[in-house]
């Protein structure tokens, strides 16, 4: 509704000098003047307007406060190797959180080599915040931020703030992380996933020295390892990834490139065609199978994560779904995988439970990339098939005699983690198996110096964790002091005694040893946030992997 003049008059500021004279005037000399001026109940409702809206504006966008100098994010570290301490960001660097920063290309040896390209993203994927170069990955920052508009942001950062749904505060997560691994990236989730399950900030300790030791023992090629380094590469990616340091971290980012392109190369330039994309030096031998079983894992996890960073990784796709590829074709009609001296994967063979653990959690990996590759879900099915197929009547998996190789001890905690993992549901043997585990823990507790396999003790950590309960909690109390109790200072581990069967343990891995003892370790140690548990997935919705009807 427009104003009279009268109105407006009335309301008007007047010049103090003027006061008296423009009180004295009559109407319709004080009308005379406004007309003069151009004034009119049209100029009236205009203002009035031009008011309302700068109101509304200044409503909905307030203004943002002055910068402080610094903002501190605890705990710092994280992807960044920070180990829980405060690290202080300037105001600077929060912003180029949110800023996307030009890709840097990763050399690679061979010249036609393809940068890896990001296929459709899964909707179940978590979309979040692009990362700056110089950003430390993990999550979101303690703090609050503000972001366009009235909605309440959510992502994997910590922290609080309104948001477009990207994510709260500064720094607010990763961008199309599978939950799978999420727990992984933020600090502050770390801590309070070790909290839940029983670890300690003495466990995360542990890790940051590992890894710390880890980097010290690469090679000038990128590799790791002298006899093995297919395999000692991959276990090393691993544990770094467990931690989620990739290649944008900044402490180990470009140890983690050296490392991923030696990977790339190693199984592009095989010398004969039969052994194209084997990651292992010597391609022929019975350990190859183990090396590109676990360099195929350690290349899934890092195409996963490459969806996060700000740089190329040429080939990386290229190298990951040959190394797929080969596995699927290598299956025997079982579902198992074996070898044999001279020609490396033997198909139609003998069956092997211990080198069918590798494969398959490489093709657990290529699951979560949601990359199509051809007879990925068929290989799946079988390998599943094969699993509970090796069951005794005890409830363990392989050979039931404990004095000989192969034995349910040392095996059962793969086929278990196999079971639970690849999702086709298995909860009866599932559940006998670990009933088994638990017996025979009772029978014979862990003891470094005694019986120490920690081939074992990785997959049986990872088996109880998954399946939680009285289960995880008798294993965790002697398998985290053992692993606590033995690491050196340099962050290493001490050698381990093997009892009876000294092949089952790190010796068997001659001059790589040590490196294969600490990245077991580590692995373990990272056990309490590095997968969400099975249970967790399926009631969040974000299980990647479909159960089939059995």
């Amino acid at each position: 509704m427009a104003l009279n003049p009268e109105d407006f008059e009335d309301s008007a500021p007047r010049n103090s000098g003027d006061t008296h004279r423009e009180a004295t005037l009559p109407p319709e000399k004080r009308e005379g003047y406004w007309r003069k001026v151009g004034g009119g109940s049209l100029s009236i409702s205009i203002i009035v307007h031009g008011v309302l809206i700068l109101v509304a504006l200044l409503w909905l966008f307030p203004p943002i406060p002055a910068p402080r100098d610094e903002v501190q994010f605890v705990p710092g570290g994280g992807g960044g190797g920070g180990g829980g301490a405060q690290e202080k960001i300037s105001q600077k660097r929060q912003r180029a959180v949110s800023q996307s920063m030009p890709r840097t290309r990763i050399a690679s040896s061979a010249s036609t080599a393809d940068a890896v390209t990001l296929p459709d993203l899964n909707a179940t994927l978590t979309p979040l915040t692009a990362l700056s170069a110089n950003t430390p990955m993990g999550g979101g920052g303690m703090g609050s931020g503000q972001g366009m508009g009235r909605g309440t942001g959510s992502g994997g950062g910590v922290g609080s703030g309104i948001g477009s749904g990207f994510g709260p505060g500064f720094g607010a997560g990763f961008v199309d992380l599978p939950k799978l691994y999420s727990s992984r990236c933020s600090p502050a989730e770390r801590l309070a996933k070790m909290a839940a399950n029983g670890g300690s900030p003495k466990c995360e300790e542990a890790v940051t020295k590992g890894l710390a030791w880890l980097a010290s023992k690469q090679n000038g090629d990128g590799s790791w390892g002298q006899g093995h380094k297919g395999a000692m590469t991959g276990m090393v990616l691993l544990a770094f990834l467990g931690h989620c340091e990739t290649p944008d971290s900044p402490k180990y980012g470009e140890k983690i490139l050296k490392g991923i392109t030696y990977l790339i190369d190693l199984g592009r330039n095989q010398k004969l065609p039969e052994f194209a994309g084997i990651f292992s030096e010597t391609p022929a031998i019975v350990s190859s199978t183990y090396e590109h079983g676990i360099a195929t894992y350690a290349l899934g996890e890092t195409y996963s994560f490459a969806k996060l960073g700000n740089r190329e990784l040429p080939g990386l796709r290229d190298a990951f779904e040959k190394g797929v590829s080969i596995i699927i074709e290598k299956q025997n009609p079982k579902g198992s995988w074996a070898y044999r001296e001279g020609v490396g994967y033997a198909v139609n063979e003998q069956n092997d439970l211990s080198v069918t653990g590798w494969q398959f959690q490489a093709l657990k990996a290529a699951k979560h990339t949601n990359l199509k590759i051809s007879g990925l879900n068929k290989a799946v099915d079988r390998v599943e098939d094969y699993l509970e197929s090796t069951q005794t009547p005890d409830g363990g998996f392989g050979n039931a005699d404990r004095a000989q190789g192969y034995n349910q001890w040392n095996l059962s905690g793969a086929a278990l983690l196999g079971l639970q993992t690849l999702g086709g549901g298995h909860s009866g043997a599932v559940n006998k198996g670990i009933r088994w585990l638990s017996s025979e823990l009772k029978k014979e507790p862990l003891d470094w110096s005694k019986n120490c396999y920690l081939y074992t003790w990785y997959y049986n950590t990872q088996a109880t964790f998954q399946k939680g309960g009285d289960a995880w909690k008798e294993w965790n109390a002697q398998f985290q002091k053992q692993l606590l109790d033995n690491q050196l200072p340099d962050g290493s581990y001490k050698r381990e005694g093997g009892g009876a069967i000294n092949a089952a343990t790190t010796s068997a891995a001659g001059g790589d040893a040590d490196l294969y003892r600490t990245t077991l370790c580590t692995l373990m140690l990272e056990v309490y946030y590095r997968y969400l548990k099975v249970g967790d997935r399926e009631d969040e919705g974000s299980s990647l992997i479909p159960v089939r009807n059995r």
